[in-house]
């Protein structure tokens, strides 16, 4: 899952911020009907029609599905859990992307972490300790049931957490 290096993100997020992820925003058509969890096929389906032109697997384990999905350069992952049935229909998203520092992670890399997560009501930050690499990721729940529109504008967040990581990281701002 290797990720561009710092180097390249403020292309990146230019791109992201260039995009304005209109097409998030009016993804999916909305239902009355409430979805509880999604199968492999809704995944891909909500995950096209908000121009990600996901690219569809199997976690090897446990058979549920796994989509990885491109914006510009940033490539990211949506793995399905809490899942059950058949099909597999899926209770839980959550969405992920990993960057590599090209280098192992420092105090400030931490500090820059714990600022974003102490910011951002959604998403959360992270470091993978000997990898050299950050993250950011977000959870979708469906329990309960929700309805299309309210998957859609989730998807529309995700753009945003990721929006605001880069640009956190770009900044090097320090904690609050």
């Amino acid at each position: 899952m290797k990720q561009m290096a710092w180097t390249g993100w403020r292309r990146a997020a230019a791109q992201i911020l260039a995009c304005g992820f209109a097409g998030f925003a009016m993804a999916a058509t909305a239902s009355a009907q409430n979805l509880t969890a999604v199968t492999a096929a809704q995944l891909e389906e909500i995950l096209a029609d908000a121009g990600l032109n996901p690219e569809m697997t199997e976690e090897a384990a446990t058979r549920a599905p796994v989509a990885s999905g491109r914006v510009g350069d940033i490539s990211f992952w949506v793995r399905a859990l809490d899942c059950s049935g058949a099909p597999k229909a899926c209770e839980n998203l959550v969405f992920f992307a990993n960057f590599t520092l090209g280098r192992e992670a420092t105090p400030q890399d931490f500090r820059i972490v714990n600022s974003f997560n102490d910011s951002q009501v959604f998403g959360r930050a992270y470091v993978i300790p000997g990898r050299g690499e950050v993250g950011v990721d977000y959870v979708i729940d469906l329990g309960g049931g929700v309805a299309m529109d309210h998957i859609t504008g989730n998807v529309a967040r995700w753009a945003d957490v990721l929006g605001a990581f880069i640009d956190r990281f770009q900044k090097g701002e320090p904690t609050s």
